[in-house]
């Protein structure tokens, strides 16, 4: 059956046609925007990840060890220090000692930030120590880089949760 008069032609497309045009423009911008607004984002995560797995090592060193280390950070880069042993040990040797940098270690050595520069804000606001005890002070640590934020926070019973 014919739908027009003999001789003309039906040209154009139909409205499904134009919707399913739209639909696959629309899905291949909003996965490019995603990708080039998230590499920034992606990166500080993945600090973020990296962060939190030091300080779990950091925390399971200093207990195993009997000595606190303490996190040192800037929009750089971070690192671990702990008090030093003298070379010898004895009862005597109450000197000064050269602080452990953990050079040699690949989870605790200085690191820099892959999403750099990095702002750090900390509450409470004061130094990061690993102590011995098994019950740690809470913490709330933000990252923040090129208007990504990422939050970590560590409860009392040492666990830590990326927001």
């Amino acid at each position: 059956m014919r739908t027009s008069v003999p001789g003309i032609c039906e040209r154009g497309f139909t409205l499904i046609e134009m919707l399913v045009v739209v639909a696959i423009i629309a899905i291949a911008a909003s996965m490019v925007s995603l990708s080039v607004a998230s590499s920034s984002g992606r990166a500080l995560r993945a600090d973020a990840e990296r962060l939190v797995d030091a300080f779990a090592v950091a925390q399971s060193e200093a207990r195993s060890d009997g000595r606190a280390i303490r996190w040192h950070a800037d929009e750089r880069g971070w690192s671990f220090e702990r008090r030093g042993r003298p070379a010898r040990l004895s009862a005597q040797d109450d000197g000064p000692r050269t602080p452990d940098r953990f050079e040699q270690d690949e989870a605790l050595r200085a690191q820099a930030w892959a999403a750099a520069p990095v702002a750090l804000r900390l509450a409470p606001d004061r130094p990061v120590v690993f102590g011995t005890e098994w019950i740690a002070d809470p913490l709330v640590l933000e990252l923040a880089t090129q208007g990504d934020t990422i939050r970590i926070e560590r409860d009392a019973a040492g666990g830590y949760a990326i927001q």
